[in-house]
């Protein structure tokens, strides 16, 4: 159990007890609330794990031209790495990639042998979060499209928080699953968040195939609820 040293009321206390950490910075005294994760990740790396075993073993088992085919996708449409920077994957890499968005998001038996020949039919232009007009704790996200977005496709949402205070830049790192709504609805609300703390989301269209557009990015703060 933590000492919060200095009485629990006065503006030295220092310490955590009962989930709030007690500190003293150049601004005076602050209390803090211990973030916590709006999800949990308990069964997601062993899914993971599961998806990929999986891949590996069904990789094995494509023939030589169909492995041929996903080199040749893999060459004609590169990834970008962390800096930015384009790069050719291998074709069992574009294989895994594809297929582990696909099987993620709608399921096995959504995996394909043979790589897509089309490009995905949307993409995000502009995600916008708004303080929710229904519970305390939700924030109502909408966003609009390049293209249109079909209902066998999916969006993919994807929450980091709670924070104190607004960022400046989204934290990479944070994000995890919280939501997908069908490709052809341009709208959700993520409720039960925590009132009072900043939250991070980003959105991306997921077609059937596993391909993916970029991310776009939001951040807002929940509705306190009341009037």
């Amino acid at each position: 159990m933590a000492l919060v040293k200095s009485p629990l009321l006065s503006v030295e206390a220092r310490g955590t007890t009962a989930g709030v950490t007690f500190t003293t910075t150049y601004a005076g005294a602050v209390a803090k609330a211990k973030p916590h994760p709006a999800g949990s990740l308990m069964g997601v790396r062993p899914r993971r794990r599961s998806i990929m075993g999986y891949l590996s073993r069904l990789w094995g088992s494509l023939s030589n031209a169909e492995r041929q085919s996903w080199r040749d996708w893999a060459s004609d449409h590169p990834g970008i790495n962390k800096f930015g920077d384009p790069f050719i994957m291998s074709g069992i890499n574009a294989f895994i990639m594809l297929n582990h968005h696909a099987i993620r998001l709608f399921g096995f038996g959504s995996e394909n042998d043979l790589p897509p020949v089309d490009p995905p039919v949307s993409a995000i232009e502009v995600l916008s979060a708004a303080k929710g007009i229904g519970l305390a704790g939700d924030i109502d996200l909408t966003w609009t499209e390049l293209g249109a977005g079909i209902e066998a496709d999916t969006w993919e949402i994807q929450i980091a928080g709670p924070f104190q205070s607004e960022g400046r830049v989204e934290v990479l790192s944070r994000f995890a699953y919280v939501a997908k709504v069908a490709g052809n609805v341009l709208l959700d609300t993520i409720s039960g968040l925590d009132v009072g703390f900043w939250y991070w989301f980003r959105a991306r269209y997921v077609a059937l195939d596993g391909q993916i557009s970029a991310w776009d990015y939001a951040q807002q703060t929940p509705y306190e609820g009341g009037v």
